[in-house]
């Protein structure tokens, strides 16, 4: 296959899709809702996993809208992160000495990190 793979997107949701040539099917699930997927999907064609996408999300969010429960969300931009003190400490002095908040200096950081990765997408927008 030629070409760069794109996430489909919808909502805010971002799914994963892998091919089974077995079966001649594309199989989808969410991958930005938290530990597990809300909701999967398959179909022959691109075009129509795209459409089983969309339906399950609008799906999973009436349900959710009926049952009165709060959907599971894409990534909020909020992390909670346990470091361990001495670390916490260290990126602490780190930050200060950068003259840059904590935030500020773990964003950076992770930036430089992901950069060094490679190719890894930047945002997951609603499509």
């Amino acid at each position: 296959m030629q070409g760069a793979s794109q996430p489909v997107k919808y909502k805010g949701y971002v799914a994963a899709v892998e091919y089974e040539d077995s079966e001649k099917l594309f199989y989808g699930h969410v991958v930005n809702s938290g530990t597990s997927s809300i909701a999967t999907f398959a179909a022959a064609d691109v075009e129509g996993l795209k459409r089983e996408f969309r339906i399950s999300i609008d799906e999973y969010l009436a349900s959710c809208e009926e049952d009165g429960v709060e959907p599971q969300k894409p990534y909020s931009g909020k992390l909670n992160l346990r470091l361990g003190t001495d670390l916490h400490h260290r990126v602490t002095i780190a930050s200060m000495q950068s003259n840059m908040s904590l935030n500020s200096w773990i964003r950076q950081a992770l930036e430089e990190k992901i950069g060094a990765i490679g190719d890894v997408p930047r945002k997951a927008a609603a499509g």
